[in-house]
């Protein structure tokens, strides 16, 4: 009895998911998404009514992501990249502790073989965790490419700690050692770093990520606040620098990158950081504004611009007490699809999702993955064509900023 009352609830979950994904209304000649607020109601139920799935197997590889497997035409997956693709190679961090199969769903969703992925699984986390990941990635993705992800040994992560920079920074210094891919013109392996945990999903594939950055004329996406005195610590930052707050989450050229291993005054600055609070969101900040640093893409007018708000697109992440209409989860929004509408916007900016997590929206998730590839898919079909407005990103205060910054004086750019 028990096993079949299951299957029932099951069922009605299954039941309710589909019905949720009927709601959607799609107009693929102009790639136009209505998510109907009713959806919500379905979300509500199929969360209560689904039982949370048991991590599946890693020898199953799923379809949906249509570059893993020959299309109806016989086409060899990989022939859908685009040559700009190529030529823009992108590096990133993933973070993750639990649900390997929701960070497989993650990488899966920006994986392409001109890239590099580094993962760190908290130390903490089961072995088995990792050995899953390394199982589906060895069955999903052609070993002739997939040697562009890897693993790096484990720390244990707490969070507001040292340990959560640590083990970014340990998978950022993997990146920055890569060898080039053409040794004889000393180019680095990649353009770009973005930093990822387990729990986000990407609202902008590859190509419209690599077009978005390919603008960003090497400028870094970095938010920037005041610190907040509380958290200064005893003694004064080293080198008279500022200290600054901003979100963890950063998008960061190579030469950022390279400048981060390679500067005194930056190590001395980690030196000093596990003295401050939740130092994960001073490093990046505080070398990106601070001018006498003058690192690479920096922005040290961020305080002015970014108190108007608007400019951090990095993340769509809503912190407590902002608005939220799902529920909160350590003083994070956990987003309902209601919240989500904004993002579906075939214009919104923002380039990834923070955060989902599995026993609260998993429906939310599902709905999310599946917007995402037939957005893909579309963009694939119509690549001539920009849904993102790329002036947007050419107009950020930092990129317009890079433009100037060769100029003996910088004129305002509020």
């Amino acid at each position: 009895m028990r096993k079949k009352g299951v299957s029932v609830v099951r069922i009605v979950g299954l039941v309710l998911k589909l019905s949720l994904l009927a709601l959607v209304v799609i107009d693929l000649g102009h790639l136009t998404y209505e998510y109907r607020l009713k959806a919500y109601v379905f979300t509500f139920l199929a969360s209560k009514f689904t039982v949370p799935s048991v991590v599946g197997s890693p020898y199953v590889c799923e379809n949906n992501s249509w570059w893993f497997t020959p299309n109806a035409t016989g086409q060899e997956p990989w022939e859908h990249i685009l040559k700009e693709e190529e030529e823009f190679p992108l590096a990133y961090t993933i973070l993750a502790f639990e649900r390997p199969d929701q960070v497989w769903r993650l990488l899966r969703s920006i994986y392409r073989p001109q890239n590099y992925y580094c993962i760190h699984f908290d130390k903490k986390s089961p072995e088995l965790y990792k050995k899953w990941l390394r199982r589906k990635i060895a069955t999903c993705i052609p070993p002739e490419v997939s040697q562009n992800v890897f693993f790096i040994p484990s720390i244990s992560v707490y969070h507001s700690y040292m340990s959560v920079l640590e083990a970014d920074l340990d998978c950022m210094r993997a990146l920055w050692k890569l060898p080039g891919k053409h040794p004889e013109s000393n180019a680095p392996p990649w353009k770009y770093l973005i930093n990822l945990t387990g729990q986000e999903f990407p609202l902008k594939n590859n190509l419209e990520l690599v077009r978005i950055l390919s603008v960003l004329n090497n400028a870094n996406l970095i938010q920037q606040e005041k610190f907040f005195y509380l958290r200064r610590a005893w003694r004064d930052p080293p080198h008279g620098l500022q200290l600054y707050k901003g979100a963890v989450h950063v998008v960061l050229t190579w030469d950022f990158v390279d400048f981060l291993f390679t500067d005194q005054w930056v190590k001395d600055l980690l030196d000093y950081l596990p003295e401050v609070g939740i130092p994960d969101e001073a490093l990046f900040s505080t070398i990106n504004h601070n001018a006498v640093l003058n690192a690479p893409g920096n922005f040290p007018k961020g305080d002015e611009v970014y108190r108007s708000g608007g400019y951090y697109v990095n993340r769509w992440k809503h912190f407590f007490p902002a608005e939220c209409s799902g529920v909160w989860r350590h003083s994070v929004c956990i987003f309902d699809l209601y919240g989500m509408q904004p993002l579906f916007k075939p214009d919104s900016p923002y380039l990834f999702v923070n955060k989902f997590v599995m026993h609260i929206n998993a429906p939310v998730l599902d709905v999310t993955e599946q917007w995402f590839y037939d957005r893909q898919e579309w963009y694939y079909h119509h690549a001539d064509q920009n849904l993102t407005n790329l002036d947007f990103f050419r107009n950020l205060p930092q990129v317009r900023y890079q433009m100037l910054r060769g100029s003996q004086s910088i004129p305002s750019i509020n």
